[in-house]
Formats: C-alpha cells, structure tokens, sequence
C-alpha cells in the first residue's frame, strides 16, 4: 500500500477530519503539521498541489491512533 493511500485509510478508519489528522501528527512528532499539508497529500497526482505524501506522517499518524486508541 502506497503511503498516500495508507493515509487515507487511516483518516477514514478512524473518522477524524483532515485538520484533526494535521493536529495527531504534530503532536506524535512534536513538529508542525498543516492541515494543507495533508490535503497536498491527498490531492489527486494531476494537481499542482499534490505533493508525495511521506511515510514518517503515515506511520506517526498510525502510531498516535493506537496510542489514544481510536483504532486497535
């Protein structure tokens, strides 16, 4: 699974928004994460915006849902 689709999996898995996703990164990376960010993750490959969508924000975004146990 290609990590952009694997974020978006999560995202739907666990029901929370894009900006709620933003916020669960920064806070397991203690680094900023924009919502915009995530949405140029997201973003269909044939849009300017579109950016390749990293495999740390994936595997943070896994590890903070397990944590607080929005997904087993």
């Amino acid at each position: 699974m290609y990590p952009k689709d694997k974020l978006l999996w999560l995202i739907e898995q666990s029901g929370v928004t894009q900006a709620q996703a933003a916020e669960l990164i920064a806070q397991e990376t203690k680094r900023p994460c924009s919502v915009r960010s995530v949405r140029a993750w997201l973003a269909a490959p044939d849009k300017s915006s579109a950016r390749t969508c990293p495999a740390w924000a994936v595997n943070a975004l896994e590890t903070r849902l397990l944590f607080l146990k929005i997904i087993v």
